[in-house]
C-alpha cells in the first residue's frame, strides 16, 4: 500500500504550484502560467547593475584611468551602447529603475517621478508609499503598474526561481523587484541597518540580521575619504577640488580628504544618522552593498540551484555624491574609478562561485544629471539657477492678477512645484470660480513660456491628447512622462544647464550642503546613461546607434529564456546575441 504521508506530501507540493500560478495571474491581471521553462542550456544568473547617476559619457571620457577586469572587460568581452538614451523628459530615480525592469515609459508603469501629489487621497506620496488600506505593511511597489522582468520570471518557473534587489535606496530596491521577490533590502540611515518591509516579510532572514550584528557601517567613524589613486592628476581629468559652488555633503567639507564624523545636535540619534548619510554620500556606501551583495549570493546560493535567478544591484552612492560635488567633481571621478573595481570585484566573485558562463552581467543608470550652473558658465554655457518660488508664489500672483478682480486671491493650487516640475491645480477652486480647467491651464503655461529659463511648458490638456503627427521630439518625451494619475496640470521643462534652485544658493552654501545640482530633464546630460551587456551568448562589440535603457528588458528577457514583460516596447537590438 502506498504510504499516504507520501502521497499528501506529493498533493501538497502540487497544490502550493498551482496556488502560486494563480496569484500571479489574479493579483497582476498577467497572462496565465505557462509551462514550466525547460532550464538546459540557461543561465544560472542574470544580475543588473544600476549605478544611480552615472552619465553615459563618463565610460568613454575616463576609460584610459580604468583597470582591467571591470568596465573595461564589459567593453571588451560584452556588447557596449555608447548612445543609449531615456526617451522620457522626467529623468528621475523612480521611473528611471522601474523603465530597466519593466521595458516601458512612466506614460505606462506609472511611476512618474520619485515623488507626486496623490489627488484620490489629497497627499504627497513617493513612488513606494502604500495606499491606505495598505499603510501597515510597509513600502512596497503598489504604484508600478506594468509587469517586471522579476514578475514575469516567477510566473514562467512558477515560483521556482529566485528575485534578489538589493539597494542603498529603497525605492531602487523596490521598484526593480518582483512584486513578489523573495529577496528585497536596502538602507536605512535611521539605524544603519540593511532592512526590509512587512510587504516582502514580517522579520530579515538570518544572513541579514547577522550582516547587521557585523555593523559595517559603523567602521569608518572617525576615518576619512582620500582619493582612490594617489598618483592620479584628478584635476587633469575632472576640475579643480575647491571649487566654491560645490556643495560639502553630511559634515565631510568641500575638499579632500572628507572626514567621517558624527553630527554636533542634542539629538545622538540623529547625529549617527548625518554619519550614515555621510558613509552613503561617499564611495564607503557602494562598498557596504557589495559585501552585502555577495553575503547575499552566498547564503541564498544565487545562481547555484538548478533554477535560474535574478539578481538587482542599486548603486545610489554615486547619485548622491554627484548632487552634492557636481559631475564634473573630483569626487565623482573619484567614485567612478571606485565603481570601476568594484564591478572587476563582482565579477571576480561571480566567476568564482556561479561559474564564467553560467551569469549574464548588465550595466546601466537611471539618470543623467546637469553640470552645476556655476561651472557650465566656466565652460561658456548660458546657466543659471531658477528659483522655485516661479511655480508657486510667482505663479500665484500672475493667476490672481489675470482671473480675478483687482486684491482678490485664490489657493490656486493643491500641491506647490517645489521640486516636483509639475504644477497641480486646486480643482474645486477652479470649479467655485467658474473657471474651465483647460483655460486656467493654457494661460499658466503661456506665462511660463515667456519667463526667463524655462524652454517650454506643456498642459495636461494637450499631453491627454492623441499623439501629435510629426510632433516635436520634446512634446514625445513629455508625453512620455505623462500619466493621468501622478501627474499635474501644468509640466515645466528648464532651458538646458538651468536648474530648480535659489539663485542665491552659491552665496549661502550652507543653506543645502548636499544638494547642489540635480537631474530631471530631456536634455542629453541627463537622458544618457551606459549600457552594458555581457553573457554566454552575447556578441561583443561597441556600438553606436541610437539605443532606450528599457531595451534591457527584452534583453535580459532573451538571456533568461523567458518573454519580455508585457508592457515592454523595446525590442532586442538586431545582432545582440549570438
Amino acid at each position: 500500500m502506498r504510504n499516504p504521508w507520501v502521497w499528501l506530501g506529493s498533493a501538497a507540493a502540487a497544490f502550493a504550484v498551482i496556488i502560486v500560478s494563480l496569484w500571479y495571474l489574479l493579483r497582476d491581471e498577467q497572462p496565465a502560467p505557462v509551462a514550466a521553462a525547460d532550464l538546459k542550456g540557461k543561465p544560472k544568473l542574470v544580475v543588473l547593475v544600476v549605478f544611480d547617476q552615472m552619465r553615459g559619457d563618463y565610460l568613454k571620457k575616463w576609460q584610459p584611468l580604468f583597470g582591467d577586469g571591470g568596465f573595461k572587460r564589459l567593453q571588451k568581452d560584452g556588447a557596449w551602447f555608447t548612445e543609449c538614451h531615456y526617451p522620457y523628459a522626467y529623468t528621475l530615480t523612480a521611473p528611471g529603475h522601474t523603465s530597466l525592469v519593466t521595458g516601458t515609459p512612466p506614460s505606462k508603469h506609472g511611476i512618474v517621478a520619485n515623488d507626486w501629489y496623490d489627488r484620490a487621497t489629497r497627499e504627497s506620496v513617493s513612488s513606494v508609499t502604500p495606499p491606505p488600506e495598505e499603510r501597515t505593511k510597509g513600502p512596497g511597489p503598489y504604484r508600478r503598474m506594468s509587469e517586471s522582468l522579476g514578475d514575469v520570471l516567477l510566473r514562467v518557473l512558477l515560483g521556482k526561481g529566485r528575485v534578489a534587489s538589493l539597494g542603498i535606496k529603497d525605492r531602487a530596491a523596490i521598484l526593480m523587484a518582483a512584486l513578489r521577490a523573495q529577496i528585497c533590502y536596502w538602507f536605512s540611515t535611521s539605524s544603519g541597518n540593511f532592512v526590509t518591509s512587512p510587504y516582502y516579510r514580517p522579520d530579515p532572514h538570518r544572513w541579514v540580521t547577522k550582516f547587521n550584528k557585523t555593523r559595517m557601517a559603523d567602521r569608518w567613524l572617525g576615518k576619512e575619504w582620500n582619493r582612490f589613486d594617489k598618483q592620479l592628476d584628478y584635476a587633469k581629468f575632472s576640475g579643480p577640488d575647491d571649487f566654491s559652488a560645490e556643495g560639502t555633503g553630511y559634515l565631510q567639507g568641500r575638499t579632500f580628504p572628507h572626514p567621517f564624523q558624527l553630527g554636533k545636535l542634542k539629538d545622538e540619534k540623529l547625529n549617527k544618522q548625518i554619519y550614515y548619510n555621510a558613509v552613503t554620500c561617499s564611495p564607503m556606501g557602494s562598498e557596504m552593498l557589495v559585501e552585502f551583495a555577495k553575503t547575499a549570493i552566498v547564503n541564498e546560493k544565487l545562481g547555484q540551484s538548478d533554477s535560474v535567478d535574478l539578481l538587482f544591484l542599486g548603486f545610489s552612492s554615486n547619485d548622491l555624491i554627484g548632487h552634492a560635488w557636481g559631475p564634473d567633481s573630483q569626487e565623482v571621478l573619484d567614485v567612478t574609478l571606485r565603481s570601476d573595481r568594484l564591478v572587476k570585484d563582482l565579477l571576480e566573485f561571480l566567476d568564482a562561485k556561479v561559474g564564467k558562463n553560467n551569469y549574464y552581467f548588465a550595466v546601466s543608470a537611471d539618470h543623467g544629471v546637469c553640470p552645476l550652473p556655476e561651472f557650465a558658465r566656466t565652460k561658456g554655457k548660458t546657466a543659471a539657477r531658477i528659483d522655485p518660488d516661479l511655480l508657486t508664489t510667482r505663479a500665484e500672483v500672475f493667476l490672481n492678477q489675470k482671473f480675478l478682480p483687482a486684491g482678490k486671491k485664490a489657493m490656486w493650487f493643491e500641491q506647490p512645484g517645489r521640486s516636483n516640475s509639475w504644477v497641480y491645480f486646486n480643482r474645486a477652486a477652479l470649479k467655485e470660480l467658474k473657471l474651465p480647467q483647460p483655460d486656467v491651464e493654457k494661460a499658466l503655461a503661456e506665462w511660463f513660456n515667456g519667463q526667463a529659463g524655462i524652454e517650454h511648458a506643456f498642459t495636461r490638456t494637450e499631453l491627454m491628447g492623441p499623439k501629435k503627427k510629426d510632433s516635436a521630439e520634446l512634446f514625445d518625451a513629455v508625453q512620455r512622462s505623462f500619466h493621468p494619475d501622478g501627474s499635474g496640470d501644468v509640466m515645466v521643462i528648464l532651458k538646458p544647464y538651468h536648474l530648480w534652485s535659489s539663485p542665491t544658493l552659491s552665496k549661502n552654501p550652507e543653506k543645502s550642503p548636499a544638494y547642489r545640482t540635480s537631474h530631471g530633464t530631456p536634455h542629453a546630460y541627463d537622458t544618457h546613461v551606459p549600457l552594458l551587456v555581457m553573457g554566454p551568448r552575447v556578441q561583443s562589440g561597441t556600438r553606436d546607434e541610437r539605443i532606450a535603457p528599457q531595451a534591457l528588458a527584452s534583453i535580459l528577457a532573451e538571456a533568461l529564456g523567458i518573454p519580455a514583460p508585457r508592457d515592454a516596447i523595446f525590442p532586442v537590438p538586431a545582432g545582440l546575441f549570438k
